[in-house]
């Protein structure tokens, strides 16, 4: 114990003092990015609301003649898929979940790699039904940033 105090001289304090001090910036400069990702998305939920339930309405009216339209649907698929990873980068939850979702259902879908995937009506619309999740989920998400969550 003697030998100990003997060694914190006012000198090792101050190292260590200053290994405290980087640890923490380093720890406060990481904490900071998460931050900005998190007022951005905030800031931004009207404008993905307003995109996604876009995209989800015009493939709605789409899918009306499938057969027609496919090559219509697999545009608004990818400008989805644009819209949904900007979201991803931000969101959380819940949220989150349901976008990877999506993302994932239009991935496959678009694919040239899964050629087993039937490129039907079916699989049109249960992309469509997970877009239809993620503007709920939004929407959602939108209500409890105006209460104060």
């Amino acid at each position: 114990m003697d030998e100990f105090l003997q060694l914190l001289t006012l000198n090792n304090f101050g190292s260590w003092a200053s290994i405290a001090g980087l640890l923490t910036t380093v720890v406060t400069f990481l904490m900071l990015f998460g931050i900005k990702k998190k007022f951005l998305f905030r800031s931004s939920v009207d404008d993905h609301l307003a995109k996604i339930s876009e995209i989800s309405s015009d493939i709605s009216s789409l899918l009306q003649s499938f057969s027609k339209n496919q090559k219509d649907i697999e545009e608004l698929f990818a400008l989805a898929e644009v819209e949904l990873r900007a979201m991803q980068r931000g969101a959380n939850g819940d949220l989150v979940a349901d976008i990877k979702k999506s993302r994932k259902l239009i991935r496959r879908y678009t694919s040239k790699i899964h050629f087993w995937v039937n490129r039907d009506e079916n699989s049109a619309r249960e992309i469509k039904t997970g877009l239809s999740v993620v503007s709920a989920e939004l929407y959602h998400h939108k209500k409890s940033l105006v209460i104060g969550k």
